[in-house]
């Protein structure tokens, strides 16, 4: 695959899983889980996500995508004049709040390392095959000596 295909379906692949991983992360947040079973089983759905897009396989535009937008609601949650200008709508703002207060920036900081490693951009090296040696000619052995039928 070509290194521009790669990354085209990386960003498109980041784009995607993006609200997947903030909603994961926001259902995990706001305890409207039944059990914390199944708000544990959601947060780890979640992170197998993240786990995925920081694979090597990927393009690391895939992590680079939602590890950002993660990165970026952290740093205006911590932002002291987030708070004044009113960024979330006060609807918003305890999700908000919850999303950022738990596992975003660490989740951000881990799809942001992933993308970091200069291998990942490139691509990946032509493999060739090996040039097959031709094997030393063996000589073929002599026949068998016919059969003498027996009379008995």
């Amino acid at each position: 695959m070509r290194n521009g295909v790669r990354h085209l379906l990386g960003a498109g692949t980041g784009l995607l899983a993006t609200p997947l991983i903030a909603a994961g992360l926001l259902y995990y947040a706001s305890g409207l889980a039944a059990s914390a079973w199944l708000a544990v089983a959601v947060l780890a759905a979640t992170m197998a996500v993240a786990g995925v897009l920081a694979g090597s396989r990927i393009s690391p535009l895939a992590s680079l995508v939602p590890g950002l937008a993660l990165a970026a609601a952290a740093a205006l949650a911590y932002a002291p004049w987030a708070a004044v200008t009113g960024l979330v709508p006060a609807g918003y703002a305890r999700a908000y709040d919850g999303l950022v207060g738990t596992w975003a920036l660490p989740a951000a900081c881990v799809l942001l390392a992933a993308s970091a490693f200069p291998s990942r951009w490139r691509a990946a090296a032509a493999r060739e095959e090996p040039a097959e040696e031709e094997a030393p000619a063996v000589p073929e052995p002599p026949p068998l000596p016919k059969r003498i039928p027996s009379r008995y």
